[in-house]
């Protein structure tokens, strides 16, 4: 059975998928999979044309550019969505982190969605200690669509501005109930 773990940026996605990977899942994180798609020489020129730069391209010199201008974006989630969704299709894992998950319709590619959240408040708060600032955290929450509007999707919605331990609980409780359905 696999299972796609979304969610917003900073609301703790990796987490739930390290604790699943503790307890003995096979887990796959589609953001590493982009990461090792970015780093292909062949793309990462694509992705820099795209961006008016010559290549290599950096992360954050491609995140600048795509915070700006919707056209680029939607040119580079051309470029890479394809061999990030090939890669993560073929996987053998049950627990996928898939953070765009329901704005690429790949929701119907799994048998189960868990909605991980932590409120926006937290999550500017999460930002703002990872980027230095709250201005860079907002632009790329202004990028994504709301986790609120992933909800509806979910089989089940896991909350994780709380201590570490009830996180564990909820995972716990999730992972029974997905049992059940597998």
């Amino acid at each position: 059975m696999k299972t796609a773990v979304t969610g917003g940026i900073a609301e703790g996605k990796s987490t739930v998928l390290a604790i699943l990977g503790e307890l003995g899942y096979k887990t796959l994180s589609a953001d590493i999979v982009a990461r090792e798609v970015f780093l292909d020489p062949l793309v990462n020129a694509l992705l820099a044309g795209i961006a008016g730069q010559s290549p290599p391209i950096e992360p954050a010199v491609l995140r600048q550019v795509l915070a700006g201008d919707a056209s680029a974006r939607h040119a580079v989630n051309r470029v890479m969505h394809p061999r990030i969704t090939d890669r993560i299709l073929r996987s053998d894992a049950e627990f996928i982190e898939i953070p765009l998950l329901i704005e690429t319709c790949l929701q119907g590619s799994v048998d189960c969605v868990w909605v991980v959240t932590c409120g926006v408040k937290e999550q500017l708060r999460r930002l703002e200690v990872r980027y230095g600032n709250s201005a860079e955290g907002r632009l790329l929450l202004n990028t994504q669509l709301p986790t609120e509007a992933k909800i509806p999707f979910a089989d089940e919605v896991l909350r994780t501005n709380g201590p570490l331990e009830s996180v564990r609980r909820d995972i716990s409780t999730a992972l029974s109930r997905r049992s059940n359905i597998g």
